[in-house]
This record gives C-alpha cells, structure tokens and sequence, in this order.
C-alpha cells in the first residue's frame, strides 16, 4: 500500500473516532434508561450509544468508497464480502459494560484491511482524551481527541524486568501457562486490563505481552492488529503461531497473543 494512501486513509480515521468519541463522552453517565440498552445473542450489551457511535463513524469513513464490517451494522454476507480487496473493520463502542458504568477501559476502535489483515489502526481512549494510530509505513502517533492536529510520536519504553504481561479481567486461564513458548514466567508478572487498550500499551511499552486464551471477534482486535504492524509486530493465535485471518465466515477469532518479542515475521 502506497504511504500516501495510508496516509489519507489514517487521517479519515482519526476523524471518524474524534467525531465517535465526543459522541460518547456527549452521554456518559446518563440513565441507563435513557440508553436503550439490551442484550444480544451472544450475551454482550449494546446500547443506542453504540449505535450513534456506528453511524457517525459509518458516515466518515463512506466518503471513500471502501467497505465497512462494523459490530453494530448490517454484516454481508460472507459471499459477498469475501472477496473483497480492502475493508474497514469497526467496533464503535468497545467495552459497552465499562462505558455504562463510566469506567475507564471503553474505546473506539477502527482498522483497516486488505488480504494480509490489518495495515492501519486507530484505537481511541475518551476518558484520556488519546487516540492511538499506526499503520504500515507510518511511526505510531497519539493526539488528542479534542485536536487531532497536534500529534505526538511514540517512543516504546525499554523492556525491563520484571516483564508485564496484560490479560483480560475474565481470563480463565492461571497466567503463567498463558505465555508463549519461549518466555519465562519468572521474569513476568501480570495485570487485567479493558478492551483494545492492551494493544496500545504494548505500543507504547507499558506492557510487553497479551495473551487471551478465549475466542474474539475480530474487530475487537484488528486495530490494535493496525497498530502493532506499524512497530513490526502483529497479533497471532494462539492455537497455531501464525498471524491472525481476517474476514472469516463467523468473524471470529480463537486465542491470540501479541509480544514485543516476537517481531513480525
């Protein structure tokens, strides 16, 4: 992909999840009532603010003609989109339970993709005001929701000992049997983080590895995907080692881990 287009690509992003995230913060802490919050088949909630935050980013990213997966829209079906070259891929409200309860950990996250999975991420964080973005061919930044204008690069901390290792708050799995081959439990130590951000401090080097031992969705994590990429580094699974598919038929994913210390291959 040619940096210029990323470049266009990442700056209609980063619109969009500024435009979603003022949405957001617009209605935190309002009633539950006034939500319009129910249950999906899967268990997850959603609420009407998921879905204002869908068709504002729904309406940003469809000045270019590339097509949307998001949580909250009508999917395609897969004999339609499976062949598609290039897609973007959204959860416009991810953490619906902690934004409820206006807990930090809720994010906006935005990927793009193409046959190789994401090359572009966006994930951003309302309750700091950040956003966090990357692409291939493009260092990592954040900005601020308020002026996404003014952009700092990120300089990823030094790996220090004892190494972090972030997990799901319902990780069922004891951590040290969590990571890798190849690591060493006793030069790690763990902590439960919410949602995409686990990705960003991964990024930034507040944390080193994630491993999740349940399945996903796939646009719970293809941002933070986009934005490993841009460091060298990418998702895999967990069940096989090899970089995560995108654009399956269920959408889903199994378990997964990101590591600095497993750079792209």
């Amino acid at each position: 992909m040619e940096p210029s287009k990323n470049n266009n690509y990442l700056e209609l992003a980063l619109r969009a999840a500024a435009a979603a995230s003022h949405e957001l913060l617009n209605h935190l802490g309002d009633q539950n009532e006034s939500l319009v919050i129910r249950a999906k088949r899967d268990g997850s909630l959603v609420s009407s603010v998921d879905l204002e935050s869908h068709h504002i980013i729904q309406g940003i990213l469809s000045e270019i003609d590339i097509p949307i997966i998001s949580e909250e829209g009508n999917l395609p079906p897969f004999s339609e989109r499976k062949d598609w070259p290039m897609f973007w891929l959204v959860d416009p409200l991810d953490g619906t339970e902690s934004y409820l309860k206006s807990r930090s950990g809720f994010a906006v996250n935005i990927a793009l993709c193409d046959a190789n999975g994401p090359f572009l991420g966006v994930i951003a964080d309302p309750l700091a005001d950040k956003i966090y973005a990357g692409a291939v061919g493009i260092a990592p930044f954040t900005c601020s929701i308020a002026s996404i204008t003014f952009r700092t690069a990120i300089q990823q901390l030094p790996a220090v000992e004892p190494f972090l290792l972030v997990t799901s708050w319902n990780e069922s799995v004891p951590w040290p049997d969590l990571l890798p081959a190849g690591l060493n439990p006793d030069q790690f130590t763990s902590k439960p983080l919410s949602g995409a951000l686990k990705f960003c401090h991964i990024v930034t080097g507040q944390a080193d590895v994630h491993v999740r031992s349940g399945s996903y969705m796939e646009w719970d994590c293809a941002a933070g995907d986009g934005l490993l990429k841009s460091i060298g580094l990418q998702i895999r699974s967990r069940d096989t080692g090899l970089p995560l598919a995108y654009n399956s038929m269920s959408l889903r994913v199994g378990g997964l881990w990101a590591s600095r210390f497993h750079p792209k291959s």
